[in-house]
């Protein structure tokens, strides 16, 4: 017979914890005698039948008033810090947005771009979306031709691209520098010719 091993909690103090039994007729004398102010959570592993556990949970002696009042506590109390928790986390994403906002109203208008390019869609996308700056047509035609050069690569296998991801300077291209920098892509297979 399976073991039974059952996920409770301390009504008193919150903390949870597990108590294990040889099988089903050794733990439902327990659960009729069940300690106060110890909360029967479920079953940790469930190698038992609906009816096991059926008689089981008949078997468990009802929460009193004061265990009930002490639940009614502790279920508030860890809302309570739930909640709380959610609200930070709020705040500090809500400051890692001004803060990305602001670096990049200030970051160097010169730097590098990445430009997403997708086959399902008709227009290039930045992956920063915090980059303000608009995709320039020189840039556009930098990523259309790294991406038209990919498809050679990968045409003789019956594919093309996918999605690529492609590094570019918008702007002024620094001395020694490629408009195209770098990139990535994800070939896929190539639809029927004639067809989008």
């Amino acid at each position: 017979m399976s073991k039974v091993m059952l996920r409770l909690r301390d009504l008193q103090t919150g903390d949870g914890f597990t108590k294990e039994f040889n099988d089903v007729e050794s733990t439902i004398p327990w659960l009729t005698d069940r300690p106060r102010f110890t909360e029967v959570l479920g079953v940790v592993f469930e190698g038992i039948t609906r009816e096991e556990n059926d008689r089981m949970r008949s078997s468990m002696r009802p929460l009193d008033d004061d265990e009930r009042a002490s639940m009614h506590r502790l279920d508030a109390a860890e809302s309570e810090a739930k909640a709380k928790k959610l609200e930070e986390r709020r705040k500090e994403a809500e400051a890692a947005e001004k803060a990305n906002v602001e670096a990049a109203k200030n970051a160097d208008p010169n730097r590098t771009m990445e430009i997403e390019y997708r086959f399902d869609k008709t227009e290039l996308a930045k992956t920063d979306k915090y980059d303000d700056r608009p995709i320039t047509p020189e840039a556009q035609e930098a990523v259309m031709a790294w991406v038209k050069e990919r498809m050679e690569w990968v045409a003789d296998r019956g594919q093309t691209i996918g999605q690529a991801k492609v590094t570019v300077y918008p702007g002024a291209v620094p001395k020694g520098k490629e408009r195209a920098s770098h990139g990535t892509f994800i070939p896929v297979t190539a639809p029927p010719k004639g067809q989008n």
